[in-house]
């Protein structure tokens, strides 16, 4: 069996140009049929998520793993690794362990699988430089939605928008009547300092350090909070071991002697230190505390407090519950314990505050007000909720933009605030990630207005595959309805 000449990013464009052969089979003899190639994963874990396959007559809907030879899943270590538990379909490009005791998973092997015109196609294309607009395809409502006016897309997106909050907001209140809305308000705040590395860990922290405990431990006093919650952490460094900062010497000889007397356990959380330094865990874990401190740690009575005091005032009330912590030296200065960052930096920036504005604080707060029947309350928070501006972008934000929008720079006019960026995950969830993307499945419609559609955008932004959506001559008919009108697509 020949080496594979082509690199395993090579075979990973293959497969998300869909450059199969009319009628692929597996090794066991099953015919293959994609309905949806599932979204190329850049993080860790399987090459794509979430697709949809008929192997045989059989549905199956999991995630797919491309190798240049079978092998590579064990020399990889996909066998022991829980990330890949999940994966439906082996693509190799030689299946180099048939008959010796293969994975156990259905493989394709696209050596002799492929269309006529492959070759040619990676010869035009530069693996380093394979558009990003191409990894995610244009959905088969994609059409619809560049036909529809700007206006009435920021209606649809800020109503998607809207039932996001609210349901986000009762999910929040139901952990509140079972935890208490002091410690579950307090939890989901840690949970939201983590970013997606070290939510689970800020979870963990919040959970096995109770607010209550932490309350009558630090009595008050901002230095004593700080060390309790990295204590807990286990982000206070051993002095004896390696040297810290000298700037942060002497508050660390205090912090273990308050961390000691206090009793509490250090708890086992794995902290994923890498990515951006001013994420570190050490300085969330400080701007929690900080953060705590503002409030009295009694964050729901401090929330339901602001509320009342701005009263009829959404800006107002946004204003407050956004307000930057104070200037914290020695800690703004330092990435962690041990390295120095080259100036001073914010512990909690105006991106993760408005974030956290977002997702926690206005969610609970409407969702108390509704269960309370304080209609004055709960338009407080909407109105607030509604003035939010854009948020920061995310994976899933990016992937919605892609499948919906062409050219993908309309959501500069289609997502002026957080309601419309809201609006378009929550839509982009609940269609094409919860059907795996199988449009054909899907019943989400746009409606286009009586006197007529927008022009659809000529080029710009979309790469190749952009140049021409699902429906539009050139096309089979097969993407449109018997009307004409375009097929439900997600």
């Amino acid at each position: 069996m020949s080496t594979c000449p082509y690199s395993e990013r090579f075979l990973q464009i293959v497969w998300n140009e869909r450059l199969l052969c009319a009628r692929p089979h597996c090794q066991d003899g099953a015919a293959l049929r994609v309905l949806s190639g599932g979204l190329w994963n850049r993080g860790s874990g399987p090459d794509f998520l979430g697709a949809a396959l008929l192997l045989g007559e059989r549905l199956v809907r999991g995630d797919v793993e491309l190798h240049r030879r079978a092998s590579e899943w064990f020399s990889h270590g996909h066998d022991q690794d829980p990330a890949y538990r999940k994966v439906v379909l082996h693509v190799v490009w030689e299946d180099d362990l048939e008959g010796r005791g293969g994975t156990g998973l259905p493989t394709l092997v696209l050596g002799g699988q492929l269309l006529a015109s492959w070759e040619g196609f990676l010869q035009q294309v530069e693996a380093a430089y394979y558009p990003h607009a191409r990894e995610i395809p244009p959905g088969g409502c994609a059409l619809q939605w560049a036909l529809a006016e700007d206006g009435q897309l920021r209606e649809i997106l800020a109503t998607a928008g809207l039932a996001r909050f609210q349901r986000h907001g009762r999910s929040l209140l139901q952990r509140g009547l079972e935890a208490g809305l002091e410690q579950s308000l307090y939890e989901r705040v840690m949970e939201a300092m983590g970013y997606s590395a070290n939510r689970e860990g800020f979870l963990r922290l919040a959970q096995g350090l109770p607010l209550e405990h932490l309350r009558s431990l630090a009595q008050g006093d901002k230095e004593r909070l700080v060390a309790l919650l990295l204590g807990a952490a286990g982000l206070l460094p051993d002095p004896t071991l390696a040297a810290p900062l000298p700037s942060l010497r002497p508050w660390l000889r205090q912090a273990w002697k308050t961390w000691w007397q206090s009793g509490l356990p250090r708890l086992p959380i794995p902290w994923k230190p890498g990515g951006r330094p001013l994420n570190n865990p050490f300085r969330r874990t400080v701007a929690a505390a900080l953060w705590l401190h503002r409030c009295q740690c009694h964050p729901w009575s401090w929330l339901l407090r602001l509320a009342r005091e701005n009263q009829g005032h959404p800006q107002a009330l946004l204003k407050a519950l956004m307000a930057p912590l104070p200037e914290a030296p020695p800690w703004d200065g330092c990435r962690d314990m041990r390295h120095a960052l080259p100036q001073p930096a914010a512990l909690l920036g105006e991106d993760r505050r408005r974030d956290i504005t977002q997702n926690v604080l206005l969610p609970l707060l409407v969702a108390r007000a509704e269960e309370e029947n304080d209609p004055p309350l709960q338009e407080l928070a909407r109105q607030a909720w509604a003035r939010l501006p854009r948020l920061q972008e995310n994976h899933l934000l990016r992937q919605a933009v892609s499948r919906f929008l062409n050219p993908p720079s309309r959501w500069r006019e289609l997502l002026p605030g957080a309601p419309q960026q809201q609006g378009m995950m929550d839509i982009f969830q609940n269609f094409c990630l919860a059907l795996d993307h199988c449009c054909g499945e899907c019943p989400f419609q746009i409606p286009i207005p009586a006197e007529g559609p927008r022009p659809v955008p000529g080029g710009g932004g979309g790469g190749a595959s952009r140049s021409r959506l699902p429906g539009m001559p050139g096309e089979p008919q097969a993407a449109r309805g018997e009307s004409g009108s375009p097929r439900p697509g997600g």
